[in-house]
């Protein structure tokens, strides 16, 4: 569900037309139909992107919109510099090919082999699996936020995120298993550069990747606070309190901390076609994606998205940081390259989609969008699908209901049915098959690219009683900290020195959700007492807090 790319364009002398690979478009009309595409929150005097689109190699098109600086009143310009966030990572993940294919290292190789003092677990964790989000190893930003810390306010540093594994009492899944994103395994891959290379791992980059491709604006934050030149600032906006100069308390190069331009950023993507560094080898082995243990594609190579948008071969990638939100795209069968950067998070935010298709509309398959081409189920058979799923790894639910006679997921998302048990979502490329595998079970599936099980479940209202049966002090000893659970008038909260007051709401027998995106599940031992509580997230999986007597 997260295709995106970015787009605009820029002709230089007198050329007031360009071709785009069969149908010419006038440059001043695409800049009128592209500017009628800026969010509205938008204007000369808020914060927003910069586009740029880069054919045959060269930029045909590049806009500022909205101001770089409130303070100073400087205005978004493309040659200015971008927090780039998780867009970083490939700068990294080619350097790991580079070095792969000249023998200095094996990207096959376990983790253990390149650092001292690594944990080895029952699954070896291979380079690989790092450069790919397929370790099952722990997220560092979830497990900081689960002890109370705030990322991007509270400092993180490279070698706290290195203890967060350390101290992992097992994998999270089978390696290669499953596709989960992972920024901590590109700070341990920054690691194990510097410990192979014996330079830090910005200096490297910027030695062996940056300067050989004149990419002379790019810079990487190694410290906090560190001054970078000629950037930006990102921001934020609220009633109450107006525009939030949105700042980092962390700097820690592998995951992001690339700040780059457009001209620079086009530099890079021509890399994708020449190979101008590293060569053949080195760019198929970047841009060559992971097959999972069960034989599918996790459109997932080196540190970039392998994958297609509307039958065309497309790599990608998407990234945030403070509140910079990037976009790269690019389409190898046209030669054609998209970049969108907004300064003002969300708000700034235009789909990269909509402009690819201006150029692109022609070769694309149709859209997923039409919901007068569905097939017709009877509203009987649609009842049958409602109810709460969980998902396999308990970090996730979907609630199916009806919503004027279409199935809907949580009665916002219309579910379009292609056959009497599958459903797409307009915009999406993926798949739900929804299946009734007996009287008194139903498994919903997920299909886009990689699978997600998810398994029809009975919603649970505890009594008052049964609420204080969880009552207690839950310790982590991966965390070393400690969750105080309360129960009150039928409600169940934990307490936290830092984090506060969570509130715990019941979706099925001993399983409660929160509004802070986790999932929490009590355990019992054989007597049926409650001895744990295990916490499971979106990127992070099945951390226990022990109860204490």
């Amino acid at each position: 569900m997260k295709n995106i790319i970015y787009f605009l364009s820029f002709c230089a002398g007198l050329i007031c037309s360009f071709n785009a690979y069969g149908q010419t478009i006038d440059k001043n009309d695409l800049e009128d139909r592209i500017d009628s595409l800026i969010p509205t929150a938008v204007n000369d005097s808020t914060p927003g992107l910069i586009v740029g689109i880069v054919k045959k190699g060269e930029i045909v098109f590049s806009k500022g919109y909205g101001m770089a600086n409130l303070s100073y009143g400087i205005p978004n310009d493309p040659k200015m510099v971008y927090n780039i966030g998780s867009v970083s990572k490939q700068f990294l993940g080619y350097a790991f090919a580079i070095l792969h294919v000249e023998g200095v290292l094996n990207i096959d190789d376990p983790v253990y082999k390149y650092l001292e003092d690594w944990p080895r677990f029952k699954h070896t964790v291979t380079l690989r699996h790092l450069l790919t989000h397929t370790s099952g190893y722990r997220e560092a930003y979830t497990m900081s936020n689960l002890a109370g810390r705030t990322i991007g306010v509270d400092r993180l540093s490279r070698e706290e995120c290195l203890e967060v594994v350390r101290k992992q009492p097992q994998l999270e899944f089978i390696p290669g298993s499953r596709w989960t994103y992972n920024s901590t395994a590109w700070v341990i891959l920054a690691e194990v550069l510097e410990k192979i290379t014996e330079q830090p791992a910005d200096e490297w980059v910027e030695n062996n990747i940056l300067k050989p491709l004149e990419m002379n604006d790019t810079q990487i934050e190694s410290t906090v606070g560190e001054v970078i030149i000629n950037t930006a600032e990102s921001y934020t906006f609220n009633k109450e309190q107006g525009y939030i100069n949105q700042e980092s308390n962390r700097a820690i190069f592998g995951a992001a901390e690339v700040y780059t331009s457009i001209p620079d950023l086009v530099k890079w993507i021509n890399n994708y076609r020449t190979a101008e560094i590293g060569g053949k080898a080195v760019n198929d082995l970047f841009l060559d994606p992971f097959i999972l243990n069960d034989k599918s594609n996790s459109e997932y190579a080196l540190g970039i998205r392998n994958n297609s948008y509307r039958g065309l071969k497309r790599y990608k990638h998407t990234g945030g940081h403070e509140a910079f939100s990037t976009q790269l795209s690019y389409f190898p069968e046209y030669d054609l390259g998209i970049i969108s950067i907004s300064n003002f998070g969300g708000t700034g935010w235009l789909s990269t989609e909509k402009i690819a298709e201006l150029l692109l509309e022609e070769y694309m398959t149709l859209p997923t969008n039409n919901e007068n081409q569905q097939v017709e189920i009877n509203k009987e058979i649609l009842e049958q699908f409602t109810g709460l799923y969980l998902a396999s790894t308990l970090n996730g639910t979907l609630d199916l209901t009806i919503s004027e006679d279409t199935l809907t997921i949580g009665g916002r998302t219309k579910l379009i049915p292609s056959s009497q048990n599958t459903f797409r979502i307009n915009g999406w490329s993926g798949q739900i098959q929804i299946d009734n595998l007996s009287e008194e079970k139903s498994q919903l599936t997920v299909l886009d690219g990689t699978k997600e099980i998810y398994t029809k479940i009975k919603k649970w209202t505890p009594t008052e009683n049964e609420f204080k049966e969880f009552e207690g002090d839950y310790w982590s000893d991966e965390l070393e900290t400690v969750y105080h659970l309360t129960a009150k008038e039928k409600e169940l909260t934990i307490q936290h020195r830092w984090i506060g007051e969570i509130a715990l709401t019941a979706i099925a027998d001993d399983f409660f959700q929160t509004d802070f995106g986790f999932y929490v599940k009590f355990n019992r031992n054989k007597e049926g007492n409650i001895s744990n509580l295990s916490i499971n997230s979106g990127r992070t999986l099945n951390v226990i807090f022990q109860r204490k007597e």
